[in-house]
């Protein structure tokens, strides 16, 4: 079961009700219960887990790319359990890093939650339908300003999951942002995690986003029933 949403009628979604008295409240609640934070960060990770016997998703941004998801999909064929990740614009801030949508809260997000399911329309075009755990909260402290940043990760389910077709291929980037989408398996991410400070790493993320990216997998497979 899950209760109806706090903020906006912009993003028609649910929250998971272990959620809802921390997180589904204004923001202006929220951040005087958090002072400790100067800037909030939010951060969805979307899934799939459709069958072997189906076609599995693939970046189409290139041809290259194709080739790579399906050259990959040996770990992908025995839990056939994605994570959507894109990359971001080579001319942007990290550019060429892999990511996973989100970005800082704007003044209309009127919770952190509504922030979610508007950075994730934004980025992949994808609508919310509901907010199913907290994944991670990461801080930081930001250069400029010596204020202490927070970002939090949830794990998130689409609309488009459960009435679009082949969803996972209709992924839509802002080119200015983001240039290239893959969903990978867990143990891609885990990979990428294990090796962000060497060569061989299958993505590279942004500091500690990978060990993020594979918290957000785990909690996932909880959910699922399916934790190692």
């Amino acid at each position: 079961m899950a209760t109806n949403k706090a903020g906006s009628s912009l993003y028609s979604y649910t929250v998971a009700p272990h959620l809802a008295a921390e997180y589904d409240v204004p923001f202006t609640d929220f951040a005087l219960a958090h002072p400790q934070y100067k800037f909030f960060i939010i951060a969805g990770f979307i899934f799939t887990n459709r069958s072997h016997a189906q076609h599995l998703p693939a970046s189409a941004s290139d041809s290259a790319a194709m080739k790579h998801i399906s050259s990959s999909m040996s770990g992908a064929e025995k839990t056939s359990h994605l994570m959507l990740i894109i990359q971001r614009a080579f001319d942007d801030s990290f550019g060429g890093y892999w990511d996973f949508p989100g970005g800082s809260l704007d003044p209309e997000d009127q919770t952190l939650l509504d922030g979610v399911a508007r950075e994730v329309f934004e980025e992949t075009g994808l609508h919310v339908s509901k907010i199913r755990d907290i994944a991670r909260i990461d801080e930081w402290i930001e250069p400029k300003s010596l204020g202490l940043v927070g970002k939090f990760s949830f794990v998130v389910d689409v609309h488009e999951a459960a009435d679009t077709m082949e969803w996972e291929e209709k992924i839509k980037l802002d080119p200015r942002e983001h240039v290239k989408w893959l969903w990978v398996g867990e143990e891609e991410i885990e990979k990428s995690a294990r090796l962000r400070k060497q060569r061989g790493a299958p993505y590279e993320f942004v500091g500690v986003q990978g060990e993020t990216a594979l918290e957000g997998f785990k909690v996932y497979l909880r959910l699922e029933g399916r934790a190692r």
